[in-house]
């Protein structure tokens, strides 16, 4: 039972969840599960009774709206409203709704505010801030009628490279991590929106994206304690209500071998029951991560993959295949999978749906409150690296070439928004996307400053995250002409400006790619505002092996 709550959560009159004992063994398993939006077809059934009957034969205990954060969401505000009213007036019992808010709704949902990433958060090294940051995603989330969060991440982005971590880790150390998550998580939870902590046992020591693959931490079992498992235990005291697994393995704790290797903790019990629950006295809900995902289908099928990660310990499953309830149903009255494992599990999820599967409150200030906290997240973590000609004037650098380098149409079109804040300044800017050296050589006397900008985030493509193809011919272009008037201003990865631009006057890390990270840099460029901000990574020497996790 998660701290705090009493024996009475189970009162119809109070939470409006019936007592376990009257649901039916099918009832229980179907309670597990976390279907997807789009699993129903996108136009709402009303008048065939569709919808509802899918809910009578499908009693699933929560539903994911929204795009996901490794993607651009897709489906504006007032559809997901829609669609949670709809899903709400027929399901039977009160629903979970979850998406990705890792940074707010904006990014997910078109129509709410898209906040700096986490690593933003990392940079500013707020405490207040972070708390902020955690009831902004609550107030605005309420708006899409999201009670529970699939956010933040705890992991630590120890290797640089890392292509499912980047900006979406506050930084690469416990001690700068633990005090924002803890404050995020209080804030978000506090306005009544369940918090995740993802992904256990940790991500980010291995460049290679779990998306794709089957990971590896490898940190040794003193050293995980000291990093990933500090910063887990830490969220546990607090009474962080779920805790999302991820699809890699931690070959310190875990003795069993399937063909030479660990398996990954979705399905996993040393990792999941021995370390988590018991180890570590995690007492609320377990989720596994999308089971779509390589680094679990590439050992199972999915239904096989779900089935196995219920037998490992977990209590919530993110969009498995429906037949996984009617497969767990048939093992539990064959004996081939304790009642007890069920029992734990249904118990988890009641407690958090007792506290969070409410319709949340709307506030009327949300969208104020966000938007100020997206301004001051992006304020707090302007980075000034080194400089040699800020702040900008137009009467000193009228003429400014903007080179937008990234691989992401969105970003893109973000840069030319920040040029014409720039043009607001009476500054003159030509905007280009990939220059070659011969190009710059020949164009560069005619400005004053040449003014990279550059986005390289996680899965904006898949991949590395590093710059590759055309991106990475404008970093050779700025070797070659210019590099007395050159500024780079980094909005993803933090380490890409000071490994690619040592030698250019001006550096510059905002971290994140949203309106506000963009505005926060042209006002920190010109003078306007200061540069509060310090690395919350270390970049030094991470691009050599003996810099990375081994």
């Amino acid at each position: 039972m998660m701290p705090g709550m009493s024996n009475t959560i189970f009162s119809r009159d109070s939470t409006g969840l019936p007592e376990i004992s009257t649901l039916t063994l099918r009832e229980k398993v179907a309670q597990l599960l976390v279907m997807h939006g789009s699993k129903v077809r996108r136009g709402l059934p009303r008048e065939d009774g569709e919808l509802e009957r899918f809910l009578e034969k499908y009693p699933v205990g929560g539903v994911f709206v929204g795009g996901e954060v490794i993607e651009d969401g897709s489906n504006r505000l007032e559809w997901v409203q829609d669609r949670v009213s709809q899903l709400r007036k027929y399901s039977k019992f009160p629903l979970l709704i979850s998406a990705d808010l890792e940074n707010g709704g904006g990014d997910v949902i078109p129509g709410l505010t898209p906040l700096p990433f986490p690593m933003a958060l990392g940079a500013a090294n707020d405490a207040s801030l972070a708390e902020d940051y955690g009831r902004a995603c609550a107030r605005e989330g309420a708006l899409a009628g999201i009670n529970w969060a699939l956010a933040p991440m705890a992991d630590l982005n120890l290797h640089p490279l890392s292509s499912n971590v980047g900006t979406r880790a506050f930084g690469d150390t416990a001690d700068r991590v633990i005090p924002l998550l803890r404050a995020l998580v209080r804030g978000m939870q506090d306005e009544g929106m369940a918090a995740c902590a993802k992904t256990f046992p940790g991500d980010g020591s291995d460049y290679r994206d779990q998306h794709l693959v089957r990971t590896v931490n490898r940190l040794s079992r003193e050293d995980w304690l000291a990093s990933y498992g500090a910063v887990f235990s830490s969220l546990i005291s607090d009474g962080v209500a779920t805790i999302m697994t991820g699809h890699f393995s931690l070959p310190a704790f875990q003795h069993h071998r399937e063909n030479g290797r660990a398996l990954p903790a979705t399905l996993c019990p040393e990792l999941v029951t021995g370390l988590l629950k018991q180890e570590m006295g995690f007492q609320g809900a377990v989720t596994t991560d999308a089971f779509g995902m390589g680094g679990v289908r590439n050992l199972r099928q999915v239904t096989a993959a779900a089935v196995e990660a219920f037998a490992a310990g977990h209590d919530l499953f993110l969009w498995p295949d429906y037949e996984f309830i009617d497969v767990v149903v048939d093992k539990l009255e064959r004996g081939e999978i304790p009642i007890e494992r069920l029992d734990d599990a249904i118990r988890r999820v009641w407690a958090l749906k007792a506290r969070y599967a409410i319709v949340p409150t709307v506030r009327p200030d949300a969208t104020a409150f966000t938007e100020s906290v997206a301004r001051r997240t992006a304020e707090g973590a302007a980075t000034l690296l080194w400089d040699s000609l800020l702040p900008l004037h137009p009467a000193v650098h009228k003429r400014i070439l903007l080179v937008g380098t990234t691989a992401h149409d969105k970003a893109f079109h973000r840069f030319e928004a920040l040029a014409e804040s720039l043009r607001g300044r009476e500054f003159e800017v030509e905007v280009v996307r990939h220059i070659t050296p011969e190009a710059l050589e020949e164009c560069e006397p005619r400005f004053d400053i040449l003014l990279f900008c550059l986005e390289r985030q996680f899965h904006r493509s898949l991949g590395p995250m590093d710059f590759f193809g055309e991106d990475a011919r404008n970093l050779w272009s700025a070797c070659m002409a210019g590099r007395e008037k050159t500024i780079a201003v980094g909005f993803g990865s933090p380490y890409l400006v000071p490994w690619y631009f040592e030698t250019a006057a001006t550096a510059v890390n905002l971290y994140s790619c949203v309106p506000a990270s963009l505005e926060a840099a042209v006002r920190a460029l010109c003078g306007e505002i200061p540069f509060p901000g310090s690395m919350p990574v270390r970049w030094e020497g991470a691009h050599s092996v003996g810099g990375l996790p081994q």
